[in-house]
């Protein structure tokens, strides 16, 4: 009888991290954590440090960071100002200021988070290798073979 050969084993890789793929999650993101918290992803995640966190109504109560969000989850008044949740339950206050933060912004917002994927694929389809091949093989046949694009 013969020998059955044994199957060769396929290592796993941890798959690449693909830099464009990133570059656009974060630029979706940071469309809408501006849109509906009114603040850049980096200050909404706490990562600025120039967001000095004293929250009145006149200057930022729309501005609502990750922070604030945890400290209302937990109890607390989530940074939202008296002024600003004037006859409104703690709720209300804060889920108004996300309301109004998507209502003032949601044509902003939209646009963004249609137009940036859209941009990115036109931006890897110009820039793939195939459309950079002809471009080559005409400047070999001119004679420049030691010139690539």
């Amino acid at each position: 009888m013969a020998r059955r050969k044994a199957k060769a084993r396929t290592r796993r890789r941890t798959p690449k991290l693909n830099l464009t793929n990133t570059a656009q999650t974060l630029l979706v993101a940071n469309a809408l954590t501006r849109g509906a918290f009114k603040v850049d992803l980096p200050t909404f995640v706490g990562l600025s440090s120039n967001f000095d966190g004293s929250y009145t109504k006149g200057n930022n109560s729309d501005e609502i960071t990750a922070r604030e969000i945890l400290n209302f989850a937990l109890g607390g008044t989530g940074g939202i100002g008296t002024g600003y949740a004037a006859g409104r339950t703690r709720v209300g206050a804060m889920t108004g200021a996300i309301a109004a933060n998507i209502r003032s912004n949601a044509p902003t917002m939209v646009a963004s988070v249609v137009a940036i994927p859209l941009a990115f694929k036109v931006g890897k389809q110009l820039l793939a290798k195939p459309v950079i091949n002809p471009v080559n093989r005409g400047l070999k046949m001119i004679g420049l073979t030691g010139v690539k694009v």
